[in-house]
């Protein structure tokens, strides 16, 4: 018997439901293996043959046609790019949005049970990554950890903080849906959702908390306008909106304490260090750190004698751990100390390890704080409106990149640079932008809707949205809390991000729409 008859003999159901269970797994896992199965499913549903069955549930379900034509759109887009290696690197990438959408959408819809247990074991496998990452955190791997959204082993920390607020969500749903459950099982769900909202914090991931927050608010408005008696709606939406005012009035406290800005004494130019040397002031340049200003009160000869005296790493290099003297102004400036022999001496031991680390401010300590997080975005902003440059910091270069990218929509406004075109595009705007001279910061617009308008023009936009979003309504799916909610987080991504250009999202955006679309999760009854 050949080896393509074995196969066909093979329990279809049964063994295409062990390779979603991998695929699910390796979401969060390994960008490898999420690749691999996705091949492996893809082969396995061509040498399964059963063609006919296929081709009618294909008919049955004309959403799979429209879904995988955006992979088309792609294609087609390679006509008329100027980058053909770009071109077919990001037709490459978008390969899992022809492959899942047809090998899910053609084959026997799975039942409830079985989407739970998919929805169990990628949540399951989410949750040793958050706890290996959390081991890297704590130095127990083989990475060095600078910022807690390096701890992000296998995937980007973005992405990887969108797979959590998809299992955080989910879970909620199994856990307060009818289906029976064991008491054991509760548990387990509970201690899963407490565990990744505490380790979403952990990750800092901005766009994870900002995912989080907007998701939950629609879920708890949502379930407060579904009870009956009036009053009691009112006074929960009342204690909803008090509790959502807790983040914007903190954030404004946190505001208000950057710019609680020093009151500097006349004449304080004239000062001198306490060695009766002169300070220098760079005047002009207004940057802040703890309401102090980071140029004031500097002398370089005595601060680099001091550190040198005190510290391994010299004062004038740069490490990969990310010192350099600028991290050094940084720190001493939010302790409120000058930057001279005395302000060296002020620091502790554990203040010297840090800004060898490329610490910049002594309240960064406490890594997990939400003041840090809000405290490091107020500052990206300042320094940015201050003239300073916006590179690696995830705020304030989306603000260049969205300028960039609106320039080069407007060269290209209704088709687009084609599959790819969008990198020498990006290149001739870079060249001739005073900023990002590394190509490392040299990147995408991280707004998905701008970078169809790149690729495509306005009319690729459209048909792309379409294609994605009129799916729901085919399949009537738009009650399901499952999909909607998995939808959310992505549509909340793509404003943000320009995440369906990436390999691991494109690849679970692929798996999770589809197996949703065409199978019946939450009807256990079925």
């Amino acid at each position: 018997m050949s080896i393509l008859n074995r196969i066909r003999k093979l329990d279809h159901p049964q063994m295409y439901f062990w390779m979603l269970l991998a695929l699910a797994a390796s979401l969060s896992l390994s960008k490898a293996f999420m690749s691999i199965f996705a091949g492996v499913l893809m082969g396995y549903w061509i040498l399964k043959g059963q063609f006919p069955a296929k081709f009618r549930l294909l008919k049955e379900r004309k959403s799979i046609l429209l879904l995988i034509s955006v992979f088309f759109v792609y294609l087609l887009g390679l006509l008329w790019t100027k980058s053909w290696e770009w071109g077919i690197h990001d037709l490459k990438i978008q390969l899992p949005l022809l492959i899942l959408p047809l090998v899910i959408g053609t084959s026997p819809a799975l039942n409830f049970i079985q989407v739970k247990k998919i929805i169990y074991l990628f949540s399951a496998a989410v949750v040793v990554s958050s706890f290996l990452s959390v081991l890297a955190l704590f130095g127990f791997t083989f990475r060095t950890i600078h910022d807690p959204r390096q701890i992000s082993l296998f995937i980007s920390h973005i992405r990887f903080a969108l797979l959590i607020n998809i299992s955080i969500f989910s879970l909620g749903w199994y856990l307060l849906n009818q289906e029976q459950k064991s008491r054991t099982e509760k548990i387990l769900l509970m201690l899963a959702i407490v565990w990744l909202s505490i380790f979403l914090i952990i990750l800092k991931s901005a766009t994870g908390w900002v995912v989080f927050l907007i998701v939950l608010s629609v879920v708890t408005i949502i379930g407060i306008l579904k009870i009956k008696k009036l009053v009691w709606r009112i006074v929960l939406l009342g204690a909803f909106f008090s509790i959502f005012l807790i983040p914007v009035v903190y954030s404004g406290y946190v505001y208000r304490q950057f710019y609680d800005v020093e009151t500097l004494p006349n004449g304080f130019v004239h000062e001198k260090t306490a060695k009766g040397n002169p300070y220098e002031f760079d005047l002009t340049n207004k940057q802040l750190e703890n309401g102090h200003y980071v140029f004031y009160y500097i002398n370089n000869d005595e601060f680099r004698e001091a550190w040198n005296k005190r510290s391994k790493l010299d004062y004038d290099f740069r490490t990969a751990s990310g010192f350099d003297n600028y991290v050094l102004y940084r720190y001493l400036t939010s302790k409120g100390l000058r930057k001279d022999a005395e302000g060296i001496e002020k620091l502790s031991n554990d203040d010297i390890r840090n800004i060898e680390n490329g610490m910049t401010n002594y309240l960064f300590v406490n890594s997990g704080s939400f003041y840090n997080r809000i405290y490091q975005i107020i500052w990206e902003v300042d320094f940015y409106h201050k003239g300073g440059n916006p590179s690696g910091h995830s705020v304030t270069q989306r603000l260049e990149y969205y300028k960039m990218a609106w320039q080069i929509i407007q060269e290209n406004f209704w088709f687009g640079n084609g599959t790819g075109g969008y990198f020498a595009a990006y290149q001739e705007k870079y060249d001739q932008n005073k900023f990002f001279e590394s190509q490392h910061f040299r990147q995408r617009s991280h707004n998905m809707f701008l970078s169809y308008w790149i690729d495509f023009g306005l009319f690729g936009l459209i048909y792309i949205c379409f294609a994605l979003a009129y799916p729901i309504f085919m399949e009537r799916k738009t009650k399901s809390f499952l999909l909607m909610v998995f939808l959310l987080i992505v549509l909340i991504s793509l404003m943000n991000e320009d995440t369906l250009n990436n390999h691991d999202a494109i690849t679970f955006f692929s798996f999770f729409y589809p197996l949703y679309l065409y199978s019946k999760h939450e009807n256990s009854g079925k």
